[in-house]
């Protein structure tokens, strides 16, 4: 299964399931407004792909394809984020997100 396809596979279990989740969308991109050019970043670098709120807890889910493995920038916020007490989830597929929540 493809990182898309895991992806829209985890984010509609989810949604099935009455969970509250968010897709996190970052990165960046180059525009123009009015003849001037802009740099815009969203999101924070490394950030996971999907949060999860439930019981209080905060899981951040990166999905990632069969051979997907995760940045050192995806490393380091996963430290950062578990270290805050979140719950940091490495997932190829729904099987991973439903056995940690």
């Amino acid at each position: 299964m493809s990182e898309h396809d895991a992806q829209k596979a985890i984010l509609e279990w989810l949604a099935y399931c009455r969970i509250f989740h968010w897709r996190n969308n970052s990165g960046a991109m180059v525009s123009e407004y009015k003849g001037k050019t802009r740099f815009m970043r969203f999101g924070s670098v490394g950030s996971p792909d999907i949060f999860v709120l439930k019981g209080g807890t905060c899981y951040g889910i990166e999905v990632k394809g069969p051979k997907g493995t995760q940045s050192d920038v995806q490393k380091e916020f996963q430290v950062r984020f578990e270290a805050a007490g979140g719950v940091y989830v490495l997932a190829k597929g729904i099987d991973e997100v439903a056995a940690r929540l």
